[in-house]
């Protein structure tokens, strides 16, 4: 099965501030972004796809927050004239919940509270909150039940940094802790191969 991960474009935000379970619109720049990401998401499809690609059905998994759900929605109208496109939306597939730290800017964060989770986010979490471990939980829930049930096809997965950041730690065995190191832009397309035994990295933030 081939997965490509496509993070949210640029939300309506200003820098600085903490968000994850909130649900922001899409910036002003939200058009063009989709027409950049568009055609480089059917660009990578027609590689494999250039003969019947109006009878292959792509999946398109997304979270229901509207800066995914939006972006879902518009890239089935895109790939609808070459492909046979199909909306899942999947509450696992969330970013990480900051609870009381939600639309803060971090600078007014408490600071024992902001570097008691900076120095073990895997398990510490945000007031009311949940940690990158719990986050990693559900969408491994989301992985089990959908991807690894859904062999020979291809899915879009329109998701969060730390929901890509999630999937890439079990694709290649990395320790949590080190999920920070890879660093997923906005409108980016990282694309994954899974096979019965292994899971292979074709490109991140293409």
């Amino acid at each position: 099965m081939e997965i490509y991960l496509i993070r949210h474009t640029t939300p309506k935000i200003e820098k600085g501030v903490c968000y994850g379970f909130s649900d922001l619109e899409v910036a002003d720049s939200y058009k063009k972004e989709l027409s950049v990401l568009s055609k480089k998401v059917i660009q990578n499809l027609k590689k494999q796809y250039y003969k019947n690609a109006k009878q292959e059905e792509i999946l398109i998994y997304t979270s229901p927050l509207q800066r995914c759900s939006v972006l879902a929605k518009d890239l089935k109208i895109n790939l609808q004239n070459y492909f046979h496109p199909k909306i899942k939306r999947n509450k696992n597939l969330k970013e990480m919940n900051f609870g009381d730290w939600e639309l803060k800017k971090w600078n007014e964060i408490n600071e024992t509270e902001l570097k008691q989770w900076t120095d073990n986010f895997v398990t510490e979490f945000a007031p009311n909150g949940e940690s990158f471990e719990v986050l990693n939980e559900r969408v491994l829930d989301f992985w089990q039940k959908n991807i690894k049930s859904e062999k020979g096809k291809i899915a879009l997965i329109v998701c969060h940094a730390g929901v890509i950041r999630s999937i890439l730690c079990h694709a290649l065995q990395i320790p949590l802790q080190k999920a920070f190191s890879v660093s997923i832009a906005y409108g980016s397309i990282s694309k994954l191969k899974v096979f019965e035994t292994h899971t292979q990295v074709e490109f991140l933030n293409g």
